[in-house]
């Protein structure tokens, strides 16, 4: 038992250490992959069988199938794709194991890594205020980005701001959809330290991910008799949001260059993610299929931009397309890629209920938040493995098989009323 609850801490920390890599790695082994590969090989070590899911081995091999497809047609890199497949098939089975052979304590998963969180966003919160004082160190603050006066972005361990709000969406929307509900699954003041960090990176997809959080809450019980006051709360969030100076600058810059054609005065970010969704587009009408093949987004990036934003700027993000969404367009396919959001809108369990016991409400807050993770991804970073995204969609689907056909499937219907559900969480 001991063992197992190792296990299962290691594998929560290697969650928030991908800011970190091997220096001279080809590869670009994140720290996070090899603590993860070694709460995994704790798990070998207990007594009992290993355990794994065999869904998620199955699912393993159809992405690695489908992936050789566009290199076997010539479109990409089989070096790229063998990189890849051994990343992703050793976070992906490191990671069903973890969740698989933790058995009962796998509801323990998501609570230990609120926690950690909390941690995580004191070490951000702590590197901020040496900050206001020039103390900076450099394996926090590599590259300081001022906010306003001597206010710079908080990064914490993540390698950038935007990093920083990956690791941290999980918990900031279990926070904010618990304290909306009336059940929260933390204190006020370790929930203000970790929100008031999201916050604090001043990244456009951090406050993306709070206005679809709040708007999607108060619109999911749509009445004729409350849909003014729930568009003017609407126009509230947004207004307010885009008020903010990088978050306008954003918003503006994007807009230039998607529906303007302006490219040439727009940030970089901006001008990344539009070079990016060019060599998607162009690549879905050549090759809708199948696409380049697992790796192949590169091979596809010096293939398809045009010369004239080739020229424009630094060349970012061209190996994961800055995009979990048009990373899967280009190295895939079309029909790939919808049956991956088909899935993962079917397995969702949808929100969870004030009236939920707290097994049932853990999973559907698990699930709720981890969703909101993948649309994340999905705007905005495009690396499979990176942050623990693999360990979250086995959460995910776990979530949605514990409620399906698994012993709480059978407890669903009772309910009780304003139940700390984190608390219970803990010690079931």
């Amino acid at each position: 038992m001991r063992i197992r609850h190792t296990g299962i801490f290691l594998a929560v920390v290697s969650v928030f250490l991908y800011g970190y890599t091997l220096p001279g790695m080809e590869l670009n082994l994140f720290v996070g992959v090899l603590v993860l590969v070694a709460s995994a090989t704790l798990f070998t070590l207990a007594k009992g069988p290993l355990l794994v899911q065999r869904r998620v081995l199955v699912a393993l091999v159809v992405v690695l199938a489908v992936g050789i497809v566009g290199v076997m047609l010539g479109r990409g890199s089989m070096s790229n794709y063998l990189t890849q497949a051994f990343a992703i098939s050793l976070v992906v089975i490191s990671s069903t194991i973890v969740v698989a052979g933790g058995r009962e304590l796998t509801a323990k998963i998501f609570p230990t890594y609120l926690e950690l969180s909390f941690v995580y966003a004191l070490i951000a919160i702590l590197e901020l205020a040496f900050g206001l004082f020039g103390i900076y160190f450099e394996f926090l603050t590599p590259e300081i980005d001022y906010a306003f006066a001597n206010v710079h972005r908080i990064t914490g361990l993540a390698a950038e701001p935007a990093h920083y709000c990956f690791v941290m969406t999980p918990s900031v929307v279990a926070i904010l959809i618990g304290a909306l509900l009336g059940r929260p699954c933390m204190s006020i003041f370790k929930s203000v330290v970790i929100v008031l960090s999201y916050i604090l990176t001043f990244s456009s997809v951090g406050f993306f991910i709070l206005s679809l959080v709040l708007l999607a809450f108060f619109f999911r019980r749509s009445s004729w008799s409350s849909a003014k006051a729930k568009v003017v709360l609407a126009v509230a969030v947004i207004g307010l949001f885009s008020s903010v100076p990088q978050i306008n600058m954003r918003l503006v810059d994007t807009y230039s260059a998607f529906v303007l054609g302006n490219h040439a005065n727009v940030n970089l970010s901006s001008l990344t993610l539009y070079k990016n969704a060019v060599v998607t587009t162009r690549s879905a009408v050549d090759q809708p299929i199948f696409g380049a093949g697992l790796g192949g987004h590169e091979h596809n990036y010096y293939k398809y931009l045009p010369d004239s934003l080739l020229m424009l700027g630094r060349n970012l993000n061209e190996r994961d397309a800055n995009s979990l969404f048009l990373r899967l367009v280009s190295e895939f396919g079309v029909p790939f890629t919808l049956v991956f959001y088909l899935l993962v809108i079917l397995l969702w369990t949808g929100f969870p209920d004030r009236r939920d016991t707290s097994p049932v409400y853990w999973k559907k807050l698990t699930s709720t938040a981890i969703l909101v993770l993948i649309i994340a991804h999905s705007l905005r970073t495009g690396n499979y493995i990176s942050n623990g995204f693999p360990l979250f969609l086995i959460l995910y689907y776990d979530a949605y098989r514990s409620l399906k056909f698994g012993d709480i499937a059978a407890k669903s219907l009772n309910r009780v009323d304003g139940a700390d559900a984190c608390g219970a969480a803990r010690t079931n």
